[in-house]
């Protein structure tokens, strides 16, 4: 998989306000990650079978992660916002948000990036205070 950078940009405020007002009890990452519908889950796989990324009709021994997975979301308080993907392609992602109806509240660009990079050194005194 290759990492990607989705930037999103909301069609107007009042769609922006109204996904924001619908997502308001998502307070942790597990509120954001790892809480997929089996519905969202069955449309997304139907769009890569579509796209003949996968052939399987058994739909049970995959998993959404293994072609899209978001790692990260970037939100302020402008007009679009970030997020980290790992994905097998730029589709991929699209289909995954296609298949919660994102394209109701925002437009999506993909763009393939080089893996992240740290600066261990600038990070190395805030794990040492975890530890």
């Amino acid at each position: 998989m290759k990492h990607f950078i989705a930037t999103h940009t909301f069609h107007t405020n009042i769609l922006k306000r109204k996904f924001f007002s619908e997502r308001k009890n998502r307070k942790k990452n597990s509120d954001w990650f790892d809480n997929e519908s089996q519905e969202h889950k069955q449309t997304f796989l139907n769009l890569l079978k579509n796209r003949n990324i996968i052939n399987e009709n058994n739909f049970d021994k995959l998993n959404s992660d293994d072609f899209a997975i978001p790692m990260q979301f970037f939100i302020g308080k402008g007009d679009f916002f970030f997020c980290h993907w790992m994905a097998i392609d730029e589709q991929s992602i699209i289909d995954r948000l296609s298949s919660f109806g994102s394209e109701e509240y925002f437009i999506t660009l993909v763009t393939n990036i080089d893996k992240p990079k740290i600066n261990v050194e600038a990070i190395l005194p805030i794990i040492n205070k975890m530890k």
